[in-house]
């Protein structure tokens, strides 16, 4: 098998926490107060839906190919031609998504922390990081993961330092305009909750395969609760000024004073949101390196990572120019690039697979 290492259910929980979260608490509550106003706390619950049944179809189709990943059971599920052109597809998916995570990761830290130092050299020393971990194998990707998702989920505790500053007023008027506006900035959450689809290429390597659907689900609550948490802060201290800000949350977090002599968070959170970007671009990365060298028949997909990581390094750059490019992207069409590669194709392909097995291989 291309991989050997082999983890457990916690560390799949540990690799998955901050893959959703680490880019997802940045960008998504601006849109959120854009779109749902006072009820953008609501908005996490609703895009939750998408992941239990991103997770659920994912968990089907690995019980039904069992040991694969979904460029192995592309070719079974749609034959050998139309699998493996469906394979490319996503391997140029997950490459270009990984560009798009490295230009947030740069354009944040250019922006808010160290607008003097080059992105370019942000981006390789982070590519280069997971280059390196990703190298080592899955259960070294899982071991660092369980260490930088503890300290990233510690540090963002501090949040709970802003609860003498909220303002329970601003979740008032209730429903404002209707439902309609809280299931548009549902539908950008649930773009973020359909990476769950990474978990495809993490269940076959599972020590023990009992209880994976139930690992996966656990996990999508905890993302959920934690983007409810941040927004309820963005929301209960900014109001309906988050939606003018980029990074609403890097902002409350700056305005954290602790009595008094306990000032600048804002560094220690920047510093696990970098450990929070790490984990996330290692697995994009890892996925994206299974399923190149499984897609042309490689016994090694080691060899690839880094020639691939020059690949996405330039992806994030010549595919958005510049940060206006990008902002417009997520807004506009992400959330629909990222559904329909990660839950609506993979839905379609799960009803073809229960044909199939209904009506026997030879359905077409």
């Amino acid at each position: 098998m291309i991989e050997t290492g082999r983890i457990n259910k916690s560390q799949v929980s540990f690799i998955m926490l901050p893959t959703i979260i680490a880019t997802a608490i940045l960008s998504i509550p601006s849109i959120d107060a854009k779109f749902a106003g006072h009820d953008m706390w609501m908005t996490p619950i609703i895009g939750s839906l998408n992941g239990f049944l991103t997770v659920f179809i994912v968990w089907k189709l690995h019980k039904m190919y069992p040991n694969q990943t979904p460029i192995q059971y592309f070719e079974k599920i749609i034959g050998k031609y139309a699998g493996k052109l469906m394979g490319l597809i996503f391997v140029l998916f997950y490459i270009q998504v990984s560009g798009i995570i490295i230009r947030e990761y740069t354009d944040f830290l250019k922006t808010e922390v160290m607008p003097q130092t080059p992105g370019i050299v942000l981006a390789i020393s982070l590519l280069f990081t997971a280059a390196l971990a990703v190298r080592g194998g899955l259960e070294v990707i899982a071991r660092t993961a369980v260490i930088c998702t503890t300290l990233y989920m510690s540090i963002l505790s501090v949040l709970l330092l802003l609860i003498k500053d909220i303002d329970l007023s601003y979740l008032l008027p209730f429903m404002e305009n209707g439902f309609i506006p809280v299931l548009k900035g549902a539908f950008v959450h649930q773009s973020w909750f359909s990476e769950f689809f990474l978990l495809a290429f993490l269940l076959p390597f599972l020590k023990n395969q009992n209880g994976s659907l139930k690992a996966g689900i656990k996990t999508v609550f905890l993302v959920m609760v934690d983007l409810i948490i941040v927004n309820f802060f963005i929301l209960t201290i900014l109001g309906m000024t988050a939606a003018n800000k980029f990074y609403p949350v890097y902002s409350i977090i700056k305005s954290i004073s602790f009595l008094v002599f306990f000032q600048n968070f804002e560094i220690a959170v920047t510093a696990s949101w970098v450990l929070g970007s790490f984990v996330k671009i290692t697995v994009f990365l890892y996925a994206a390196s299974i399923a190149l060298a499984q897609l042309f028949r490689l016994s090694n997909y080691q060899i690839i990572v880094y020639p691939l990581s020059l690949v996405i390094l330039h992806f994030s750059y010549w595919d958005i120019p510049r940060f206006a490019t990008l902002t417009n992207f997520i807004y506009k069409v992400l959330p629909f690039y990222l559904v329909t590669f990660q839950t609506i194709i993979p839905l379609l392909l799960l009803i073809i697979a229960l044909l199939r097995k209904r009506w026997g291989e030879n359905f077409s």
